[in-house]
């Protein structure tokens, strides 16, 4: 052993740092406990807002469902009343109630322009006829005195104004 290489020999008791010792295995280990709670709080907060989430947009779909509905009747409400005003204001309707309130039709019109408010066409007045009389109180079924079924309340039939003037159109008929 000449080489200059050392061999070690017993260790001196005392000669080092004493109260320093290196355990074997528990070094570099830490606790599986806190990042298990952890990784489980951070699922459960997942999974409550989810189901927030899920509540609120469900919530929004029935409301949704709810208004399409509403937004239904309503359209068909609506077109019910458009066909009734359809109904009553057909030139037949309107002829019936005229008549039926006294009103005859005009042969000879006149017009206003609003531009100038000029009178268009020689202007006179309707032939009158004698107010409607009031219905009989006969029953509906009974015949009246011209032989015929009379209906307790109908208006008067709108050709006693065409036989009045001539030149006048039918109203109650359509061309």
């Amino acid at each position: 052993m000449t080489g200059g290489a050392r061999v070690p020999g017993p260790r001196k008791q005392g000669a080092g740092k004493q109260g320093l010792a290196v355990i074997p295995g528990f070094a570099g280990r830490r606790s599986v406990v806190p990042f298990a709670i952890l990784v489980l709080a951070v699922l459960g907060t997942g999974l409550v807002i989810l189901l927030l989430l899920n509540t609120a947009l469900d919530r929004g779909a029935f409301e949704l469902n709810a208004g399409q509905k509403r937004q239904s009747q309503l359209t068909d409400e609506q077109q019910q009343l458009a066909l009734q005003l359809g109904a009553l204001s057909a030139p037949g309707p309107l002829a019936s109630q005229a008549a039926a309130l006294g009103m005859v039709p005009n042969p000879q019109p006149a017009f206003l322009n609003p531009g100038s408010g000029a009178v268009l066409g020689s202007p006179s007045a309707a032939p009158t006829t004698s107010p409607p009389a009031p219905p009989s109180p006969t029953p509906s079924g009974s015949p009246s005195a011209s032989g015929s079924p009379s209906v307790s309340g109908s208006p008067p039939s709108v050709s006693q104004s065409a036989t009045t003037s001539p030149s006048a159109p039918a109203t109650g008929t359509t061309p």
